[in-house]
C-alpha cells in the first residue's frame, strides 16, 4: 500500500508555466476516485465562484536572464461546505495557468458552484483545483457531483470513513 500512496502523491500537478506533464498511475485508476481525490487533496469543499479575473505572471529560471510570462486565472471561491481542509467562512483564491496544456488546468466560471478537490500552492495563499488530466477525481460543477457529494457526506458523518492508507477499489 505504501507504493500506492506514493502513486497518489505523484498525481499532484503544479499549474505554473514550467510544470511537468502529469500522469495517473494505472494502479490508481482501479481505486475509488472520490477516496483518491480526498486523500490527494489538501482541501475538499463545495464553493461558489464570486470573483474571477485573468492576469499575467512572470518567472525567471535559476541561472537564466530571460523572463517567461504566462497568463493565469484567479478565482475567489466562497466555501459553502467543507469536507477537508477549509471552513465555510473561507474565501479561497484558486489559481489556474490558462495555457498549460500539460496539466489541463481546471478553470472556474463566475457565479457557478463546484465540488472542489484542491491542492495548496507551495509558498502562496492560493489553491489549484484538480483536473481530469492529473486526477482520477477532478473538481466538478455541482450539477455533476451528486454521487461524489453523497460519498463525502457518508465520510463526514462517520458512516463510511475514508482511510487514506487503505483506499477501496472501484
Amino acid at each position: 500500500m505504501k507504493k500506492l500512496i506514493g502513486c497518489i502523491a505523484a498525481l499532484a500537478c503544479s499549474n505554473v508555466a514550467f510544470a511537468a506533464e502529469c500522469t495517473i498511475a494505472e494502479e490508481t485508476k482501479a481505486l475509488d476516485p472520490v477516496e483518491v481525490g480526498f486523500c490527494q487533496s489538501d482541501a475538499v469543499f463545495i464553493g461558489k465562484v464570486s470573483k474571477r479575473f485573468e492576469t499575467i505572471r512572470a518567472y525567471t529560471e535559476e541561472g537564466s536572464e530571460r523572463t517567461k510570462h504566462y497568463s493565469i486565472e484567479l478565482s475567489t471561491v466562497d466555501v459553502a461546505k467543507s469536507f477537508k481542509g477549509a471552513t465555510s467562512a473561507d474565501k479561497l483564491t484558486m489559481t489556474t495557468n490558462l495555457y498549460d496544456k500539460k496539466t489541463g488546468a481546471y478553470s472556474f466560471k463566475m457565479q457557478q458552484e463546484y465540488l472542489i478537490f484542491a491542492k495548496r500552492v507551495q509558498g502562496k495563499d492560493e489553491w489549484e483545483g484538480a483536473s481530469a488530466n492529473c486526477s482520477v477525481q477532478p473538481s466538478l460543477p455541482l450539477a455533476e457531483a451528486k454521487a461524489a457529494i453523497e460519498q463525502l457526506e457518508l465520510h463526514r458523518t462517520g458512516k463510511k470513513k475514508i482511510d487514506c492508507s487503505n483506499i477501496r477499489k472501484k
